[in-house]
C-alpha cells in the first residue's frame, strides 16, 4: 500500500497554495504562487480563469508531485477550495468567455441590485436567505452580463465559480457545493435549499446553466484521462466537490472550538462570532439552521490593506521592506500611531455594515510622520475593523481562535489583541483552508466518515494576550475610528 496522501489546493484572491497531507493531518509537502486581481475599470475585480485558476492549479500540482518522496499513486483523493463566490460564464466546452467577476470586490452590479430589490421586494432575499442582496450575490452579476455584454450572455452555456471550474476540468462533472452558494445568496435560496426559479427567471438564467448542488464532502468525480496527462495525477483518482476557502478554513478549526469567535486572517479578514458554518459541508445539515446566525462576516478588506501599505512605504521600484524591519517599525511607534487613523475600507465594506461605496482613509497626517507610523496605523485600522465586527455579538467573548496566512504579518496579532481586548489562540497549522481541503478529500474517498475525526489534526500553538495598560488608548482611538466613518459616509457616496 502507498502512503495514502491527500492533495489539497486552494485558489485565493492573491495567491494559490497547495499541500500534501497524510492521514494524520501532517503536511508532507507544500507549494504556493502569488497573483494579482485585475481592475480594468473602477469597481471591477476580475481573475483570468485560464491563467490563474487552471494554470496555477496545474503548476502547484506538478510541483508537489515533483517531490522526490512522492508519487502520483500515493495520492488517494483531491480536495479543492477557492475564493467565493465568483461568476465565470463558459461555453459548452467549459471555455471561459470572459474573466471571472469576484465576490464583493466587484461592485459593478449596483443598478442590477437596486432593480432586483424593486422587482422582488426588499424582503424577498431576507426571507429566502436571511440576508439582503449584495455585491457578493451572483444573480445581479448574471443580470449585468445580460444587459452590458449580451454577446457573452447569449453564448453562455454554464455559470461556474472557481471550484466548479476546476472540478469540471479534472472530472467533467458540473457540480458545486451548497456552502459556496449559501454564502453567495440569490439565485440560491436557503429556504428552498436550491435554486430559486423566480430569481433565475428575472436574471435571465436557466437552471440547467447552474451546477448540480451537492455537499462539499461528497464525491464530485474522478480524474479523467485528459486531466491525468495534464496534472500528473492517476486517472480515476477521486475528487471531492470542494468548497469556498472560508468554509474549508472554518472546518479546519475542528469542533472543540465551536462557540468561540474565529478570525481568519486573509486578503479579506473573516470574523465569525461563534457560528458553526462548516455544518453545511455535511449531508446531515438541517437547512433551517442556516437561516439564523450571530452577526459577523467577512470584511471586504483586511490583510490586503496592510499589504498595500507595505508596498506604499517601500516605495516604487524599491525592495519591499522585510519582516524584521516591519516588526521594528511596529515596536518603535507608540500605541495610537501618533494620531494617524486608517479607515481600511479600500474595497468598500460588507461587515459589520454593508456599504460597497465606503472609502479608505488615512486621517491625521502631519509632516513629522514616518513610514513606521503609517505601518502601525494600518495594523491598528485593521484591528479596529475586527473589533467592530466582534462587537456585533451580543454575548461577546474575550477569546478567539485564529488562522490564516496573515498571522505572520509582524505585530498584527498583538495589535488586534490590544485593540479588541481578546485573547487569540493560534493553531499549529495556520493554512486552515488546506487542512480543511485535505479532510474534505478524505471524506470524499471514504478515508474518514465523521466530522469529529478532524479533531485529531487540530493542535493549539500559541496564545496572544492583550496588554491591559493600552486599553484606554485604544478605546479612545476606536471611538474616533467609528466617528470618522459616521461623519464622512455621506461624502463617500457623492
Amino acid at each position: 500500500m502507498g502512503k495514502e496522501l491527500l492533495l489539497a489546493i486552494d485558489i485565493g484572491t492573491t495567491n494559490s497554495k497547495g499541500a500534501l497531507f497524510n492521514r494524520k493531518g501532517e503536511e508532507v509537502a507544500s507549494a504556493s504562487m502569488r497573483h494579482q486581481v485585475s481592475h480594468p475599470q473602477p469597481g471591477w475585480a476580475e481573475h483570468d480563469a485560464e491563467q490563474i485558476w487552471w494554470k496555477e492549479f496545474l503548476e502547484i500540482c506538478r510541483t508537489l508531485l515533483g517531490n522526490a518522496q512522492v508519487s502520483a499513486g500515493d495520492i488517494i483523493s483531491v480536495g479543492i477550495s477557492s475564493l467565493t463566490p465568483a461568476v465565470l460564464p463558459v461555453d459548452r466546452q467549459g471555455k471561459p468567455l470572459r474573466p471571472a467577476m469576484l465576490y464583493s470586490l466587484d461592485v459593478r452590479a449596483e443598478q442590477e441590485i437596486a432593480d432586483l430589490n424593486k422587482i422582488l421586494g426588499k424582503d424577498y432575499s431576507l426571507k429566502a436567505n436571511g440576508r439582503p442582496i449584495s455585491p457578493k450575490s451572483t444573480g445581479p452579476k448574471m443580470l449585468w452580463l445580460k444587459r452590458h455584454e449580451p454577446e457573452v450572455f447569449d453564448k453562455t452555456s454554464y455559470y461556474m465559480g472557481a471550484v466548479t471550474f476546476l472540478v469540471y476540468r479534472l472530472t467533467g462533472s458540473f457540480v458545486a457545493d451548497y456552502g459556496c452558494y449559501k454564502l453567495a445568496g440569490l439565485p440560491f435560496s436557503i429556504k428552498e435549499f436550491g435554486w430559486d426559479e423566480r430569481v433565475c427567471r428575472e436574471c435571465g438564467v436557466r437552471k440547467e446553466q447552474l451546477p448540480e448542488l451537492k455537499f462539499a464532502t461528497e464525491l464530485g468525480g474522478t480524474i479523467t484521462e485528459e486531466a491525468a496527462k495534464l496534472t500528473g495525477l492517476v486517472q480515476g483518482t477521486p475528487v471531492a466537490v470542494g468548497t469556498g476557502d472560508f468554509l474549508a478554513e472554518t472546518l479546519s478549526y475542528g469542533t472543540n472550538f465551536t462557540g468561540l469567535p474565529q478570525i481568519s486572517y486573509g486578503t479579506c479578514v473573516g470574523v465569525d462570532n461563534g457560528n458553526d458554518h462548516a455544518a453545511v459541508l455535511f449531508p446531515d445539515i438541517d437547512p433551517a439552521s442556516c437561516m439564523s446566525s450571530i452577526p459577523g462576516g467577512s470584511m471586504s478588506n483586511g490583510c490586503s490593506v496592510i499589504d498595500w501599505m507595505i508596498s506604499l512605504i517601500s516605495g516604487v521600484n524599491q525592495q519591499r521592506i522585510g519582516s524584521d524591519e516591519l516588526k521594528k517599525f511596529a515596536e518603535s511607534v507608540p500605541a495610537g500611531a501618533n494620531g494617524i487613523v486608517v479607515l481600511p475600507y479600500f474595497n468598500g465594506e460588507k461587515a459589520p455594515f454593508e456599504d460597497p461605496f465606503a472609502k479608505g482613509m488615512i486621517f491625521g497626517l502631519q509632516m513629522g510622520h514616518t513610514p513606521a507610523d503609517l505601518y502601525k496605523a494600518a495594523l491598528e485600522g485593521t484591528a479596529c475593523a475586527i473589533r467592530h465586527v466582534l462587537s456585533r455579538n451580543p454575548k461577546q467573548k474575550n477569546n478567539a481562535v485564529v488562522m490564516g496566512g496573515g498571522i505572520n504579518i509582524p505585530m498584527l496579532l498583538q495589535t488586534v489583541s490590544d485593540v479588541t481586548g481578546c485573547r487569540q489562540t493560534t493553531l499549529e497549522s495556520y493554512n486552515g483552508s488546506l487542512v480543511g481541503d485535505a479532510f474534505i478529500a478524505g471524506m470524499a474517498c471514504g478515508l474518514f466518515t465523521k466530522r469529529s475525526e478532524i479533531n485529531a489534526w487540530v493542535k493549539a500553538a500559541d496564545t496572544i494576550i492583550p496588554r491591559e495598560e493600552l486599553k484606554s488608548i485604544y478605546d479612545r482611538k476606536y471611538q474616533i475610528y467609528l466617528e470618522l466613518y459616521e461623519r464622512t459616509a455621506e461624502l463617500m457616496h457623492r
